[in-house]
C-alpha cells in the first residue's frame, strides 16, 4: 500500500489497550504507531504520560522480523503551557520517524473530556485556540499538526460560530505551521465520529489559501477496528478542494503521493 495510517495508538499510549501486533494484521507494508507524550496529563491525575521507549523499540524490531514489514517509530507530542523544554529534552534523547504536534489540555482539563460539553462553547473555543496559538509559537518541531479541532470536538458549533470565534487565531496558527513545514492532518475520528466535516472543509481552504501544501490522513485509532477508518472519504475531500496529493512520512523522510495513484478499494 502506497499510503498508510499516520495517527495510531497502541498499548504504549496511556489511553489504549490495543497490542501493536493486532494492527499488523490489517496494515500493508508500512505501519507506524504515534504514541502519546503528555507531560502533566490531567487524564491521569497530572502524572506524565511517557511511552516506554526501550520496550517500544524492542516490539517494533520483533514485529519487523516476524512480518517482514516496515514498522516505523512515531510520537504524538502533547504541547501545553510550560512544557516546551521538557519536550525538547525528551526528543533530544529519543528518535522518531514521524512526530505529530497536538494540543490536548490546559494543565487542569483535557479538552476531549466529557466535562467540556457542559461549558460555554464560545468561551471554550476561544480559550483553546489562544492556547494553541501560544503553544505553536513556543514549540513547532514536528511533522504534522494533528486534529486542529481537538478542543471543539465535544462542542456543538456551526461553521459560522467557529469562524467568528476562532477564525483569525486559526489563520495565524496555520501561518506558523506552514512556515515550519507542518502538514495539515485530516483526522477521520474528528471528521466522522465527532461530525466535524464542515470544520475540516473550512480549515482546509484556509490552510490551502495560505500556501500550505502538506496533508496527511490519520484515523486516531485507539483500537484496530478503527484503523484507516474513512480514508477514501478523506481523500475525496482533498480532491473536492482541488488537492490531488497526500504526504507520507517514512523513516524521517517525506514523500508526495498522487491521490490518483491510490487504489480505489483503499
Amino acid at each position: 500500500m502506497i499510503i498508510y495510517d499516520q495517527h495510531v495508538h497502541t498499548s504504549f499510549s496511556f489511553d489504549s489497550n490495543e497490542k501493536m501486533e493486532d494492527y499488523m494484521k490489517l496494515a500493508g507494508q508500512d505501519f507506524v504507531s504515534t504514541e502519546h507524550l503528555e507531560f502533566n496529563n490531567p487524564e491521569v491525575q497530572n502524572h506524565d504520560s511517557i511511552p516506554d521507549y526501550t520496550k517500544y523499540v524492542a516490539e517494533i524490531e520483533r514485529l519487523k522480523k516476524a512480518t517482514g514489514k516496515r514498522v516505523h517509530k512515531g510520537i504524538e507530542i502533547g504541547m501545553s503551557a510550560g512544557q516546551a523544554d521538557k519536550i525538547k529534552d525528551y526528543l533530544a534523547h529519543h528518535t522518531f520517524d514521524i512526530k505529530l504536534l497536538s494540543f490536548h489540555q490546559d494543565g487542569t482539563k483535557d479538552f476531549g473530556s466529557n466535562m467540556v460539553s457542559h461549558l460555554d462553547p464560545l468561551q471554550v473555543t476561544d480559550q483553546y485556540y489562544q492556547l494553541m496559538w501560544k503553544g505553536i509559537n513556543e514549540f513547532h518541531d514536528a511533522d504534522v499538526l494533528a486534529h486542529f479541532d481537538y478542543g471543539v470536538r465535544r462542542l456543538s458549533l456551526t461553521s459560522g460560530q467557529f469562524s467568528t470565534t476562532a477564525g483569525v487565531l486559526l489563520t495565524n496558527i496555520f501561518k506558523v505551521a506552514i512556515q515550519n513545514n507542518l502538514a495539515f492532518e485530516l483526522n477521520t475520528k474528528s471528521m466522522y465520529k465527532y461530525h466535524n466535516i464542515g470544520l475540516y472543509d473550512y480549515a482546509i481552504e484556509i490552510y490551502k489559501q495560505l500556501g500550505g501544501k502538506r496533508y496527511t490522513i490519520g484515523s486516531d485509532a485507539h483500537d484496530a477496528t478503527h484503523y484507516e477508518d474513512h480514508f477514501r472519504d478523506a481523500l475525496d475531500m482533498l480532491k473536492a478542494h482541488d488537492i490531488h496529493h497526500i504526504n507520507v512520512y517514512r523513516q524521517g523522510a517525506m514523500t508526495v503521493v498522487p491521490i490518483d495513484d491510490i487504489p480505489e478499494d483503499l
